[in-house]
């Protein structure tokens, strides 16, 4: 069966150590502008009495998750730790099978950061047997066997349509802007990634091959809110992904507060083939 995978990063792929920055209410009335970490945020936040995003604008809180060059340090930082997310695993994984990947996340780095990021992935945390099986795969996929190993890791990489949903370059791309929500986004990034992986599949079998299999798309985030979201998105009448992409078999896996196993949830809008 053909496979893809939709990551969000931050907690679910990798516990990175950007900051975000609140107003914290003081005694005297003030407010003062606090650098909380991401766990402390999660709290935080529900306590509106006493604190809020920078003048009430969360853009503002979130900088640091914007800023040029600070997703790859962010991730080799975590990588460094071991800090691993439940869905790192699957990551690794699909990179092993040259499986198309997307990064659907909330940050505003560029997409040829992350894509470079990912680069530096391949070439210096995957083991070698794993870079093997990664170039393996894609020499299956491109029916090709005479090229050099970059030459098929690049091909990967271009296989791949990241998503960083604070990004306005990108948000342009899909037709979103940062006043949306940050599910609506992550949703709009999303259908972009199923349309992708059908063209690219169609490009390497044709879509004869194509119509007699089917398409497993895999989406896992720690919010349970962008789950929720893309869940409606793909079940409920109005946008019916299920319904518009009847060849892709849906599934949302739901990592937070999880550390081993992810809540999944699948769609069974036809026969599966296993």
């Amino acid at each position: 069966m053909l496979k893809a995978y939709s990551f969000d990063v931050d907690s679910n792929l990798f516990f990175t150590d950007t900051t975000i920055y609140l107003e914290k209410l003081l005694p005297n009335g003030t407010r003062s502008k606090v650098e909380v970490s991401q766990k402390e945020y999660e709290v935080l936040i529900h306590n509106t009495e006493k604190y809020r995003h920078v003048h009430g604008d969360i853009e503002q809180s979130m900088v640091n998750f914007k800023r040029p060059w600070a997703y790859e340090k962010a991730i080799f930082d975590a990588i460094s730790k071991e800090q691993f997310w439940p869905s790192y695993p699957k990551y690794i994984e699909a990179i092993r099978s040259a499986s198309p990947i997307q990064k659907n996340t909330a940050r505003g780095n560029s997409v040829q950061e992350i894509k470079a990021t990912d680069k530096r992935i391949i070439h210096e945390v995957l083991t070698n047997s794993h870079r093997e099986d990664l170039v393996y795969s894609m020499k299956e996929r491109l029916w090709n066997y005479k090229k050099n190993d970059d030459y098929y890791i690049n091909e990967f990489l271009n296989n791949n349509l990241d998503a960083p949903c604070s990004n306005t370059a990108f948000l342009k791309s899909i037709h979103k802007k940062l006043s949306d929500s940050m599910s609506s986004r992550k949703n709009a990034a999303f259908e972009q990634f199923v349309v992708h992986i059908k063209k690219i599949f169609s490009q390497y079998y044709g879509d004869h091959f194509l119509n007699k299999r089917k398409i497993r798309l895999g989406f896992s985030d720690d919010t349970y809110k962008n789950i929720e979201w893309l869940h409606h998105f793909i079940y409920t009448e109005g946008s019916w992904l299920m319904r518009k992409y009847p060849e892709v078999l849906f599934r949302l896996y739901d990592t937070g507060k999880m550390t081993l196993a992810p809540k999944k949830i699948s769609y069974k809008n036809h026969d599966e083939e296993m």
